[in-house]
């Protein structure tokens, strides 16, 4: 069977379950194109084209290779920030191009102070990584099926021995369908205090 040539219409608008589906690599921060254009809420043609525009990737796309796009969040965000602080200085550049030096200093200063108060009330622990939440919830999550993956064993021990196999059995079917939804769920949802 012949492969088919991918048109740039394919790279930039993928089928269901296409390469953009995958999963990213395992670091939260890392996403694809799509999930990127979400979390920032703009149109995922418009982040197709930041890599152009000097936007940091993590892996850039390789369709033939079926490899995604993949983002680093933070420093996409941090490139965003840049870009829009050279764009708003830049209306006040004087006729040479030039910008004027107490302009440029109170943007720079404005930017310090935000990154400043975030890292303050990282030390003191009034704002905690997403990444850390996750990692923890995963592990409780994982240590919690591991204790509930046991109760089929432990009731048919406890029951007559012509009946174990099938008290097990059907144990085990019920705790499998419970474990179902014991999986972590990100969502971008606003948080109570956003709304």
């Amino acid at each position: 069977m012949a492969r088919q040539k991918k048109t740039s219409e394919d790279v930039h608008n993928p089928p269901e379950n296409s390469v953009e589906d995958c999963a990213p690599p395992s670091n939260s921060r890392h996403v694809n194109a799509s999930k990127l254009a979400d979390l920032l809420g703009y149109h995922r043609n418009t982040v197709m084209g930041w890599p152009k525009a000097g936007c940091p990737v993590v892996q850039e796309a390789d369709v033939a290779a079926n490899i995604a796009w993949v983002f680093d969040v933070a420093d996409v965000v941090r490139w965003l920030r840049n870009k829009d602080v050279k764009e708003a200085v830049g209306k006040y550049a004087t006729e040479d191009g030039e910008t004027p030096e107490g302009i440029s200093k109170a943007k720079k200063a404005k930017w310090a102070a935000i990154d400043q108060e975030i890292e303050t009330k990282k030390n003191l622990r009034t704002i905690i990584p997403v990444k850390y939440v996750l990692d923890q919830i995963s592990k409780d999550y994982a240590d919690v099926r591991a204790v509930v993956a046991k109760i089929p064993d432990i009731i048919a021990a406890n029951v007559e021995a012509s009946l174990a196999a099938h008290v097990r059995e059907i144990a085990d079917k019920q705790v499998r369908n419970a474990m179902k939804s014991l999986q972590v769920k990100v969502v971008d949802d606003p948080l109570e205090y956003e709304r």
